[in-house]
């Protein structure tokens, strides 16, 4: 089976993970725009406002294709989940959807692209402060189960079943990988780009030297890295509590339920799709099991409760000391 993120049409603010660019930089230049429902947050240390305006198109087109619930002016994934026939789309969507729909994901119990009828079903009723009902999640899953996407070759597809596409846990990360290429393709190796902060891209500072990132899950603790993709999970931000109980934004697509085995899953890897993917998938995953998710897809994990670390990859260095990098 492949957690359901209900992240479309929730207004995403800045707070999972805080970037503070300590840098003593003589050039930045920056654009804040707003995509994918949330902010995202562009800054090149090196380059120029062309650069700024090619890689806002990437965002603009693939927000666009990836939205489950408008139309917008592409084939995107809203037309793909109401119709019957074959849907050919984007180069870029079909790609993302190949990506999501892969067979090296499948051992990823927690993340389902077909979850979007089932976390709009939540949403609405958090919304309006009601758990959802057994009756309508076991039908939901049932249509998660039954339902299927097939590809047909030359950038065409086809949704079987009755269960929707929700790319709203992978859209970030993937728009951040196309802007890492473009990046390259300049030769460029100084940016920060933050989506959301549940989506973040880091080259290098100015200087050449690492981010410090305040995680603000944790009091006064800081991540240091550089040249990576930063994803995380977390119910902190989005969360409606009734009768003493949390409920999340991230479903789990195995039994339907609104409730997290983990509060925050912090994911740092090569590629912003994947740490996306895996940051979803891992706030129902037990520890033990992210350890060894970890080593299969060569990521480094962080899982937060209780306000405390509750695992923390060796590899990653965090600090509560404030001091310049």
């Amino acid at each position: 089976m492949y957690t359901c993120r209900m992240k479309r049409k929730f207004i995403i603010f800045p707070l999972l993970i805080i970037p503070l660019v300590s840098c003593s930089t003589t050039k930045e230049i920056k654009r804040n725009s707003f995509y994918f429902y949330t902010y995202v947050d562009t800054r090149l240390f090196e380059g120029n406002e062309s650069d700024l305006n090619n890689i806002d198109q990437i965002y603009k087109k693939l927000d666009k294709l990836t939205d489950n619930y408008l139309a917008r002016d592409l084939d995107n994934v809203y037309k793909i989940n109401n119709s019957t026939e074959n849907v050919q789309i984007d180069e870029d969507l079909y790609k993302l959807l190949e990506l999501t729909f892969s067979s090296d994901l499948s051992s990823l119990e927690y993340f389902n692209p077909l979850c979007g009828s089932l976390s709009k079903k939540w949403k609405e009723s958090l919304q309006n402060k009601v758990v959802l009902d057994e009756i309508t999640i076991n039908e939901e899953l049932e249509k998660m189960a039954t339902s299927s996407l097939e590809f047909l070759g030359e950038n065409t597809v086809k949704k079987v079943g009755e269960a929707e596409i929700d790319l709203g846990a992978v859209a970030k990360g993937y728009a951040l990988d196309k802007a890492k290429q473009y990046l390259a393709s300049k030769n460029y190796t100084k940016y920060l780009i933050d989506a959301g902060s549940s989506s973040i891209l880091l080259g290098e500072k100015n200087n050449g030297g690492d981010f410090k990132i305040k995680i603000s899950d944790l009091d006064s603790s800081y991540l240091i890295a550089k040249n990576c993709f930063i994803s995380t999970s977390s119910f902190s931000r989005q969360n409606v509590k009734i009768d003493g109980k949390n409920y999340s934004h991230i479903i789990n697509p195995v039994n339907g339920s609104a409730i997290n085995e983990n509060d925050t899953v912090i994911v740092v890897s090569d590629f912003g799709y994947l740490g996306d993917i895996l940051s979803t998938d891992f706030v129902n995953e037990s520890l033990d099991s992210i350890k060894e998710l970890e080593k299969q897809f060569n990521v480094k994990t962080i899982v937060i409760n209780d306000g405390k670390i509750s695992y923390k990859n060796e590899a990653l260095e965090v600090t509560n000391k404030w001091k310049k990098h």
